[in-house]
């Protein structure tokens, strides 16, 4: 059952940790937006075509506008624009003749409809008489009570034009490596792919994704909602929704679910094809236990003196009832279950060593900077930023002793030449071993975690 078990469980997961949710969290953070002219001027055109394509103008003829003219039209309003910005609580960081970049605390509706409005202001001046219908217009035309006003402005004339202006997350921080961060800690929640988190097909997924995971901190549980945290600005770059077409970037949900997908899958027929050689099952490991425990204890009550409660006398305890031993059998497995309860309520905190995924990403992000770092003489010193580069973990495992092994690589062609007794002299001289170095610089990375006692390996 555990190929039908996991897609029961992924699809789950996807429904919960929907898109909608991840980009609500997002939008919680600070911001930094990015507006390029000529992104903005194919948002404008978007937005107009939107308005002249739409089935409830399908008997009325609107004026062409070349490329060019939407260009002009987001150059003469670049300056107000800014304007907008800035009263909208919206901080400047960088302003010329075709960028705007600022910050903003979160994400604010106003903000944006400030930034749009401009474009509605040229496409009002284009159409001329005839008078664009805002949300208050359009259900007055439906003939929808006031209640409903706020029903109507994606249908409004002035919400297809907007519509053509989207907010774009690009990078680490956006929605896809959200999602991704997301599932992992929701597979970490749930106990049937806890095997999967340290297998060799969740390592695939580290391996590509690694950088996208380290950027995220994920807390709370699935019963009252994972939350997210994060150590940067989420950045978004605001153009036409053209460029974010599903797929089309390396950091789209789409493409890492699949990628997701396919290695919890081949886990999981894994996992099938092992029960199927001969692993006892779950359930007939439940019932094997259970017999051996009933078993014990009949042996335990026929070799002891019970007390007739009723007449103060004993008997021999060998004609007790198996009803009786059976009562008594459940209250010991009771009381150990609550032992086992009590136990796991108080079960050590999990630790980023405890969850290698995440750890392995986090490492990685800082690995590079902190061996170029410790890059100094007599070692070897930082030149071109190569070597430091090509320094990153590539697993965790535990050793016999139940230590972490913290395997990694680097680039050996032409590095390798410095380790001693494999290297060539004089480069290998006892000083420059990268091995030394790397180690050095995984140490003083992992002491702000919980990891305890490990070992380093050079893959």
């Amino acid at each position: 059952m555990a190929v039908a078990d996991t897609k029961k469980l992924l699809k789950g997961m996807i429904k919960d940790l929907n898109d909608a949710y991840a980009r609500g969290q997002l939008d919680s953070f600070r911001q930094i937006v990015t507006l390029e002219a000529d992104n903005i001027a194919e948002a404008w055109k978007e937005g107009y075509s939107n308005l002249v394509n739409s089935t409830k103008h399908k008997n009325r003829s609107f004026p062409d506008i070349d490329s060019i003219d939407f260009k002009e039209a987001v150059m003469n309003s670049w300056s107000d624009i800014r304007t907008s910005i800035e009263n909208t609580k919206g901080t400047i960081r960088h302003y010329d003749a075709t960028t705007i970049v600022f910050n903003e605390s979160k994400m604010t509706k106003k903000l944006y409809d400030a930034i749009k409005s401009h474009m509605v202001d040229f496409v009002q001046e284009v159409v001329g008489d005839y008078k664009l219908t805002g949300a208050k217009e359009e259900a007055e035309l439906n003939g929808a009570p006031s209640k409903d006003i706020p029903k109507y402005a994606g249908r409004s004339d002035v919400g297809i034009i907007k519509k053509g202006t989207h907010r774009l997350h690009k990078g680490n921080t956006a929605v896809g490596s959200a999602r991704l961060a997301l599932s992992l800690k929701w597979m970490s929640k749930t106990r049937f792919f806890k095997s999967f988190l340290t297998s060799k097909e969740a390592k695939t997924i580290q391996d590509k994704y690694g950088d996208l995971i380290a950027t995220w901190e994920t807390k709370g549980t699935k019963k009252r909602g994972l939350r997210l945290s994060v150590d940067e600005d989420i950045k978004i770059f605001v153009g036409a929704g053209e460029t974010n077409k599903p797929g089309d970037e390396p950091e789209d949900f789409s493409k890492i679910f699949k990628e997701l997908k396919k290695a919890v899958m081949a886990w999981a027929k894994e996992q099938e094809l092992a029960g199927v050689k001969g692993s006892v099952s779950i359930k007939d490991n439940a019932i094997n236990v259970a017999e051996h425990t009933v078993v014990t204890n009949l042996k335990t009550i026929s070799g002891s003196k019970v007390k007739n409660k009723t007449k103060g006398s004993t008997r021999d305890a060998k004609r007790v009832s198996i009803s009786e031993a059976a009562k008594s059998m459940k209250g010991k497995v009771r009381a150990k279950g609550n032992v086992k309860r009590r136990k796991r309520r108080v079960a050590t905190k999990r630790t980023p060593a405890m969850q290698p995924l995440h750890l392995i990403g986090l490492i990685n992000k800082k690995l590079p900077e902190t061996v170029r770092k410790n890059m100094q003489n007599p070692g070897l010193e930082n030149q071109t930023g190569r070597f430091a580069e090509s320094v990153r973990i590539t697993d965790i495992g535990t050793t016999a002793q139940g230590f972490a092994s913290i395997g990694y690589t680097y680039r050996k062609d032409p590095y390798q030449v410095f380790e001693d007794g494999r290297g060539v002299a004089p480069w290998s001289n006892g000083q420059r071993d990268p091995r030394q170095l790397i180690d050095k610089s995984i140490r003083e990375i992992a002491a702000q975690f919980a990891i305890g006692r490990f070992y380093t390996r050079r893959e």
